[in-house]
């Protein structure tokens, strides 16, 4: 579509929406009104996470237990700015949506800390999200899709969220190249983890996988060792930095076992319930433990990433019609695949 074809915007619209632990549908809804600061846009595609099955089945703390529709890994296309825009986004430029809806003035926000905001909201988990035809977002969270990216492949830049979560995260390790990263869980984020640390000049990167099709796909992709836990404990090897990419109920556990003394522990993998682990290991070996919360400041590396193919994904996603949503999330709970991608 031109950028200067005039948009046509529907008054009502399709959204697949959580209406109760483990009952989502589809709803026609009213298309969202957009408010001042704020763009409307219509979806092109939107990946889905793992924590749309956390908030399928169990909720979430940002979730209110009203309908919510869901997606938060989104690209979309610019229907309409504010009457008071003056920047370099057009009506019909692709961009990707950064999720996290912040006040601009906590104490958080004022250091740059975003993801910390003191009223954080979040598209997709605490607000309405990517899982249907439009939404609104703030224009400050908009990051345009570079004009030469093919329209046939606009889909995939659904994966630079997924990905800058994990580039925010690897900031916060910051593995020198001498050091030795380990990956606990090779799903889609430890795939990317692994792939990410040798971007960062890692020598030398291992992982620990129950799954034989997961580390499969990592000797594939040839960033990663792969270790059965069986393997790792018939020889033990350590790591400088080890990021928990699972969030499993023994990925702290393992995490605190890995780690070299003086090492840092990254906590990446969400998990609803609390964990058990040898808090006392942290003292003995005087580990550094770093939580990685979403994106900060994360996006321009991560869409650069992506545009320029310096990850291997395409192992890693699976496209899917919207029609199919229902197989999408069956997949990915069976884990027989890494990333849907729903595509209108």
């Amino acid at each position: 579509m031109s950028k200067s074809t005039p948009i046509t915007v529907p008054e009502r619209m399709r959204a697949y929406r959580l209406i109760a632990p483990n009952e989502l549908r589809w709803e026609q809804v009213p298309v969202p009104e957009p408010q001042a600061h704020e763009a409307l846009l219509r979806v092109v595609a939107c990946g889905l996470c793992g924590t749309d099955l956390h908030l399928k089945t169990r909720g979430h703390y940002y979730w209110n237990d009203q309908p919510l529709t869901l997606g938060h890994e989104i690209v979309a296309e610019i229907v309409s700015l504010p009457l008071d825009y003056t920047g370099a986004l057009q009506v019909g430029d692709c961009v990707v949506v950064d999720p996290q809806l912040v006040c601009s003035n906590c104490y958080y926000c004022r250091r740059g800390r975003l993801n910390l905001c003191d009223h954080l909201e979040h598209l997709g988990l605490s607000v309405d999200g990517g899982f249907a035809e439009y939404l609104t977002a703030p224009v400050r969270n908009l990051y345009q899709v570079p004009d030469a990216a093919p329209r046939e492949s606009l889909w995939r830049y659904a994966l630079v969220e997924p990905v800058a979560t994990c580039v925010a995260g690897m900031r916060l390790a910051n593995p020198q190249p001498h050091e030795t990263v380990a990956i606990i869980g090779l799903g889609f984020f430890g795939q990317v983890y692994a792939q990410l640390a040798r971007l960062w000049g890692a020598q030398e990167v291992f992982a620990l996988e129950l799954s034989p099709a997961r580390r499969a796909v990592a000797q594939q992709i040839g960033a990663a060792t792969p270790f059965a836990l069986d393997e790792w404990q018939a020889n033990p090897r350590h790591a400088d930095v080890v990021i928990d990419a699972a969030g499993s109920a023994d990925a702290a556990d393992w995490c605190l076992r890995v780690a070299r003394k003086a090492g840092r522990v990254v906590v990446f993998g969400y998990r609803p319930e609390p964990v058990r682990a040898d808090w006392y290991q942290i003292l003995v070996k005087e580990l550094t433990v770093i939580g990685s919360r979403s994106s900060n400041h994360a996006w321009e590396h991560a869409l650069q990433l992506v545009h320029e193919n310096r990850l291997a994904l395409n192992a890693l996603i699976a496209p899917y019609e919207f029609d199919a949503i229902e197989g999408a999330f069956a997949d990915a709970e069976a884990q027989r695949v890494f990333k849907p991608i729903l595509r209108w």
